[in-house]
C-alpha cells in the first residue's frame, strides 16, 4: 500500500472515530455558601463554608471583602451587633453566579459598654478642705478641625460654707488616638453654667460660648465667655465676634441662650436674651452681636433653667420655648413665637409644668414633627446642691397641642437619684431607632450608679405602624466591669473613631480633696 492510501486510510478512520463521540458539555456553574450559624451570640464565633465550581470568587457584605479562593472556609468574630450580610460572587468565563446570607449578632445592652481597665488618672483638680467641686457643663463639638468630637467641661469651685465662688476652671479633651486633658487659659471668665457649640466664624473648627445662669444672675452676677475653634483645639478670645452694643461681657445679665436658625438657612445662629436686650449672633462667617430691646414682662419673677427650639404652637415656624419656676417652685414651660427675623414676645404664653431643668428637642417617633424631653428635679437646685429627680419625660408632638401627650421614662433608682442636665441622644446600638438617651448622675443620696441608658425600642404594632418605649439601665443594674467608681460623673465620646462610646469617669475623691478624670477606651467594637 502506497503512503498516499494509507494517508487517506487514516484520515478516514479519524473522521469517523471523531464523528461518534459527543463533546463534553461544561457543569453548571454553582455556588454552595453556608453558615454554622445563623444567629451567636456577642464574643461567639461562626464559620462560613464555601464551594464552587467557578474560576474566581469575590466576597463582600457587611464584614467580608475581597478575592476568595474558589472553595474554603473562614472563621468570624464579629464585635457589631445586628444583623450582617455574607455575599459570594463568583465568576467563569462569562458567566457569574452569586450566593448570599445574613448572620445576626446578639449584642446586649452591656455588651455596648466594654471598657479596658483604668492604668492612671489621666488628669487632676485640687480643692481646699473647706471647699466644694462640681462640673457645671460639658460641651461637644470639634473644636480641632479633624472631624473628631472634643470635649469641654466647665467646673467651679466654691466654699462650703456659704458657696462663695472661689475659682472656675475650663477643661478640654481634644479627641485622638491619645486623648489628652488639657486646662483654658479664660482669663477670669467664670460664666461655665451654659454651653453652646458653633462654628461662628465659618473657618471649620467649632467655636464655643458659654455664659452663668439665670440663678447666677440673680444672685451673685453673670459672665459670657468666648472660646474660638483652631487647630490645636478651643483658645479663650472674646474679640472674634464684634460687638459695638452695650452688652458688658464681665456684666452680661444673662437670662438663658440658645440656638435658633434665624434666617431660615438651615444653619442655627446664636440668640441671647438679657435682663433688658436681645442678642443675634449670625453664623455667617462674619460674627458680630446685634442688640433688640424685647418686653419680657411675662419673665417677671421667674428663674429661666433651659431653652430649647420647636414648633409649639403647629404653625410651621419654630418658636422659643423657656423652662422656668416662678418664687412659689410652680414649674412653668414659656411659648415665644418667631416673627420675621426676631421673637414676637406679645404673643409669648405661659404654661402650668412640672419643674424642668432640661429641654431638649428631637424626633422621638420619626415621624414629621419634633418632639420634647424634659427632665426636673424635685425641688429647684443647682449643681452643688441637687435634688431628687421627679420628672423624666418625652412631650410627644401631632396634630394637636405638644403638652397633650406625656410619656414618662422611669429608671429603677428613682427617688433615691438625680440625674444631671448633660444629655446625649444618640443611636449607640446602631439599631436605626433615631436616638437612645445617655446620662449621667449628679452626686447625690445613696446612689452608686454612675451612668443611665434609656434604649429606645421600636415595637412592630402590626397594623403597619410602629411605637416606642425606652427602657432604662444603670451601670450598676448592667454590671459593667473596670468602671470602680460611685456615682462619678460621666461623659461618653468616640475619641478614636471605632462606633462605640469610650468615656471619661470624673471621680471626686473627697479623701484627699481631688477630682480626678479617667479616660477609658471602649472595646466592644
Amino acid at each position: 500500500m502506497s503512503i498516499k492510501q494509507i494517508t487517506l486510510t487514516a484520515f478516514a478512520l479519524f473522521l469517523l472515530g471523531a464523528c461518534s463521540v459527543d463533546q463534553e458539555e461544561l457543569e453548571e456553574l454553582f455556588i454552595e455558601l453556608e453558615t454554622s450559624a445563623e444567629s451567636v451570640d456577642y464574643g461567639e464565633s461562626f464559620t462560613l463554608t464555601w464551594n464552587s465550581n467557578a474560576s474566581q470568587c469575590y466576597a463582600s457584605g457587611s464584614f467580608w471583602f475581597g478575592e476568595r479562593p474558589i472553595s474554603g472556609t473562614e472563621d468570624f468574630t464579629v464585635k457589631r451587633g445586628g444583623t450582617g450580610t455574607y455575599i459570594l460572587e463568583c465568576r467563569r468565563n462569562n458567566e457569574f453566579a452569586n450566593q448570599a446570607l445574613e448572620v445576626t449578632i446578639n449584642k446586649t445592652v452591656a455588651n455596648h459598654f466594654i471598657y479596658q481597665p483604668s492604668e492612671q488618672v489621666d488628669f487632676s483638680v485640687a480643692y481646699g478642705a473647706d471647699e466644694e467641686i462640681a462640673i457645671t457643663a460639658v460641651a461637644r463639638g470639634d473644636f480641632s478641625g479633624d472631624l473628631i468630637p472634643d470635649i469641654l467641661v466647665g467646673i467651679e469651685i466654691r466654699k462650703s460654707l456659704d458657696q462663695t465662688l472661689v475659682d472656675t476652671k475650663f477643661l478640654q479633651s481634644v479627641a485622638g488616638p491619645l486623648p489628652i486633658i488639657t486646662e483654658i487659659d479664660a482669663s477670669g471668665c467664670s460664666g461655665s453654667s451654659i454651653m453652646l457649640p458653633l462654628d461662628l466664624n465659618g473657618d471649620g473648627p467649632v467655636d464655643l460660648i458659654t455664659s452663668s445662669s439665670d440663678l447666677q444672675r440673680q444672685t451673685e452676677g453673670s459672665n459670657l465667655c468666648h472660646f474660638k475653634g483652631s487647630a490645636t483645639g478651643l483658645v479663650f478670645d472674646d474679640t472674634f465676634i464684634t460687638n459695638e452694643t452695650s452688652l458688658d461681657f464681665n456684666d452680661a445679665k444673662i437670662i438663658t441662650m440658645g440656638l435658633v436658625d434665624r434666617d431660615n438657612d438651615l444653619r442655627p445662629d446664636l440668640y441671647l436674651l438679657t435682663e433688658e436686650y436681645e442678642y443675634w449672633v449670625q453664623s455667617d462667617g462674619s460674627p458680630d452681636y446685634e442688640e433688640f430691646s424685647y418686653d419680657g414682662t411675662i419673665l417677671s419673677d421667674l428663674v429661666i433653667t433651659s431653652a430649647t427650639v420647636i414648633d409649639f404652637d403647629l404653625d410651621q415656624t419654630s418658636d422659643i420655648v423657656l423652662a422656668a419656676y416662678d418664687s412659689s417652685n410652680q414649674g412653668k414651660l414659656i411659648s415665644l413665637p418667631r416673627s420675621g427675623d426676631g421673637t414676637n414676645w406679645a404673643e409669648a404664653l405661659s404654661y402650668e409644668a412640672p419643674l424642668v431643668k432640661t429641654l431638649i428637642s428631637f424626633d422621638y417617633d420619626q415621624d414629621t414633627f419634633l418632639d420634647m424631653l424634659a427632665i426636673g428635679d424635685e425641688v429647684p437646685g443647682d449643681d452643688f446642691n441637687p435634688s431628687n429627680t421627679s420628672t423624666f419625660r418625652i412631650y410627644e408632638e401631632d396634630e394637636t397641642n405638644i403638652l397633650d401627650t406625656e410619656r414618662d421614662i422611669t429608671f429603677t433608682k428613682q427617688g433615691n437619684a438625680s440625674l444631671n442636665e448633660y444629655i446625649i441622644i444618640t443611636d449607640y446600638d446602631q439599631d436605626g431607632d433615631g436616638g437612645d438617651f445617655l446620662l449621667t448622675f449628679n452626686k447625690f443620696g445613696n446612689n452608686t450608679a454612675n451612668f443611665l441608658i434609656g434604649e429606645k425600642e421600636i415595637i412592630d404594632n402590626g397594623d403597619g405602624t410602629n411605637s416606642y418605649v425606652v427602657n432604662t439601665f444603670d451601670d450598676d443594674e448592667l454590671g459593667i466591669d473596670n468602671v470602680p467608681y460611685d456615682n462619678a460623673f460621666t461623659i461618653f465620646f468616640d475619641y478614636n473613631i471605632d462606633f462605640d462610646l469610650d468615656a471619661i469617669f470624673i471621680d471626686d475623691d473627697e479623701s484627699t480633696n481631688t477630682l480626678n478624670f479617667y479616660i477609658q477606651e471602649n472595646d466592644s467594637n
